[in-house]
């Protein structure tokens, strides 16, 4: 039986199905990773961010646009990692290309699919052939010549195949690596979902892996565990009229409340949404409160004596307005504490495997009372999303400094300049710095690779400078020398501070001191115990 059009619980419940699907696929994308290091998270990224378009609110919609503009919205809120944001971008067009729509047939999804494109490729200042772009492009390119939407999305998802598999002719890197292009896989597994639920096929949820409980990755707190702190318990409100006056409502009656039962309160009113912070040790009790007033639209409750550190929490916005505040992107304690010491105002977990959200990095900038705000994102696959957020966001100025590493991160901080009369200087002074600094890094291989003629093997450490493989090693510490014998510019570098890892003892930094000093005794050389994981060592060379 034929099926020649969508409306949007139809087409909201294809997506869902797509969804699922890569869910189920996720550690094969994850698994398509070209580096040997650990970090394959393109599978992960783009679940997190398509699954943010999911809620009651946005299925319930009565017509496609919508249905697509709630989901479109939700989705860029939640993308993350730099496949993340494409499809965002992706689901964007989609989103654009359905406006006055109630119902879809053939030709609309045929043009969602070239609007999506034309904002992916639109999101990359630089676009590469032989990834997802590629993938999503090469999809569309094909005419509506049937009613049929099963037909055609069997004709898209051909294209597809054919796509992905093509990838590592375009991008010889893939090639090397013996893989195709995760990104692009990743999409293959969305489209495969949405057909499926056209032909019947409905992809259940995987109780399983939706039931597990996720803890934080330095979870501490167990049953003889004392709550110090407090719960950080957030919310969005939808005022009812069925409980209140929204017209004469007063955000300071919340506010009064608030403050007998917790402190560190924000609390905001915009029409008839409510958005609140506060912490206490009774979140039921402001719950209960709150639902006087109306219906939780997102509710976020977090003991903060597992929070990772204090300085990431959304706090309060100061009552003085500053000119000029740092956000930083960081994993570890001691490389976040230090950012902290050397003038971040709010620093955001995340790096490699775990990063931020859109939304995470809104929510800190709604949390700062600065006219500018500079944000470092540390690693080539946070820019992105801290880009999208920036757009997103009105509220202030907000520049994203290209800044791809922790130490590029640590060299921006240490050249900040407060005083400087205007947000260009300001930038200028921090950017300045990365003109000098290499950033060197060292972990261990996942498996066997061979990347610029550099036979890898699984176990060893990979020695990695500005994001290329120089050499391996047995032993952490002569990686670390061997690199720097070959930097071609090590002659010109006179300082390198090494951020050590938490499987890194002080006293192996300490010999790794030692050797970096007996080898150039012209360098100083000064170690910052991280406690970063996955990374045995950063390392700021300037």
């Amino acid at each position: 039986m034929s099926i020649v059009q969508l409306n949007a619980n139809s087409l909201y419940n294809m997506l869902l199905n797509g969804y699922r699907n890569l869910k189920l696929m996720e550690n094969r994308v994850n698994d398509l990773n070209v580096f040997p290091v650990p970090d394959g998270d393109t599978g992960t990224n783009m679940i997190k961010t398509l699954g943010g378009g999911f809620s009651p609110d946005i299925e319930n919609c009565d017509d496609v646009a919508s249905m697509m503009s709630k989901f479109s919205k939700s989705v860029l809120l939640a993308a993350r990692g730099n496949s993340g944001v494409i499809l965002s971008q992706y689901i964007r067009g989609w989103a654009n290309a359905v406006q006055g729509k109630k119902e879809i047939f053939v030709p609309d999804i045929l043009e969602m699919m070239k609007q999506g494109t034309e904002c992916a490729y639109g999101a990359v200042p630089t676009p590469v052939e032989g990834t997802i772009l590629t993938v999503l492009r090469e999809s569309c390119e094909c005419s509506s010549t049937t009613d049929d939407l099963k037909d055609f999305f069997k004709t898209v998802i051909q294209k597809m195949k054919i796509s992905v598999s093509n990838t590592p002719e375009l991008l010889p890197v893939l090639k090397d690596a013996g893989v195709v292009d995760s990104g692009g896989m990743g999409m293959l597994y969305i489209m495969e979902g949405m057909w499926a639920y056209l032909n019947g096929e409905i992809i259940e949820a995987d109780s399983q892996r939706e039931s597990s409980i996720s803890l934080p990755v330095n979870y501490s707190f167990g049953p003889d565990s004392v709550l110090e702190y407090g719960y950080c318990t957030e919310f969005v409100l939808q005022l009812m009229n069925a409980k209140t006056n929204i017209p004469t409502f007063s955000i300071k009656d919340v506010i009064s409340y608030l403050q007998t039962v917790g402190d560190s309160i924000v609390a905001v009113q915009d029409e008839d949404v409510v958005k609140v912070h506060v912490h206490t040790f009774k979140p039921e009790k402001v719950l209960a409160f709150a639902r006087n007033y109306g219906e939780f639209i997102s509710v976020k409750i977090e003991n903060m004596s597992v929070q990772h550190n204090e300085i990431n929490e959304n706090k309060p916005k100061s009552a003085e307005k500053t000119k000029y505040a740092i956000v930083t992107v960081a994993m570890g304690e001691g490389i976040k504490n230090y950012f902290a010491e050397i003038g971040a105002n709010r620093i955001i977990d995340g790096g490699q495997t775990q990063n931020p959200s859109a939304r995470d990095f809104i929510d800190t900038f709604d949390s700062l009372n600065a006219e500018h705000i500079v944000v470092l994102p540390n690693n080539s696959n946070i820019y992105a999303t801290a880009l999208q957020a920036a757009d997103m966001y009105d509220a202030c100025d907000v520049r994203v400094l290209k800044t791809t590493s922790v130490a590029e991160g640590y060299s921006a901080l240490s050249m900040m300049n407060t005083w400087a009369e205007d947000i260009d200087a300001f930038i200028s002074d921090m950017t300045m710095a990365l003109n000098y600094v290499t950033s060197g890094s060292i972990t261990k291989a996942v498996h066997d690779a061979t990347l610029n003629g550099i036979s890898i093997k699984e176990g060893m450490y990979m020695a990695i400078a500005d994001g290329d493989i120089l050499c391996t090693s047995q032993d952490k510490n002569d990686a670390v020398v061997k690199m720097l014998h070959n930097l071609s510019n090590i002659d010109e570098k006179s300082v390198i501070t090494v951020f050590y890892g938490d499987t890194v003892t002080e006293d192996e930094a300490k010999c790794l001191v030692e050797m970096i000093t007996n080898e150039f005794p012209i360098i100083e050389c000064g170690i910052v115990d991280g406690k970063q994981p996955i990374y045995d060592y950063y390392m700021a060379i300037e």
